[in-house]
């Protein structure tokens, strides 16, 4: 019923979409985790390559932790949920009841946190 309230104005509808499309954006962390772990890799990619880029031309590193060479993925992740991530989807889940999705990142959340606990840098752990 309260759902139905804040759609009638049409400003909300325009704030809820907005928000729609910001989280759409950033849910990588929402998947399923092996598809986290995919588009980690991938965005992890196109910011090193970035990165290496700025260096390689002489210009300011706008994203300084992505240096390939010191860069933990694990560390960056759990960054990235605890400062943008987390508070979002709690709300967006307070809002539309989206338990999958958060049991999604809750369990992407714990995978990096193991990573990191084991002081890995990598997507995965080695092979045993």
């Amino acid at each position: 019923e309260s759902v139905k309230t804040v759609l009638t104005s049409p400003e909300n509808r325009i704030l809820i979409k907005r928000m729609l499309i910001k989280c759409a954006d950033i849910s990588n962390p929402c998947r399923p985790l092996e598809q986290c772990i995919e588009w980690a890799g991938r965005i992890s990619e196109e910011y090193f390559a970035q990165t290496d880029e700025e260096k390689r031309q002489g210009l300011p590193v706008v994203m300084p932790v992505f240096d390939r060479n010191t860069c933990s993925i694990p560390k960056s992740q759990i960054s990235f949920i605890d400062y943008f991530i987390t508070d979002m989807f709690d709300a967006w889940d307070a809002f539309a009841d989206l338990p999958n999705l958060m049991q999604h990142l809750d369990n992407n959340f714990k995978y990096w946190k193991g990573l990191d606990e084991r002081k890995l840098r990598s997507l995965r752990p080695p092979p045993e």
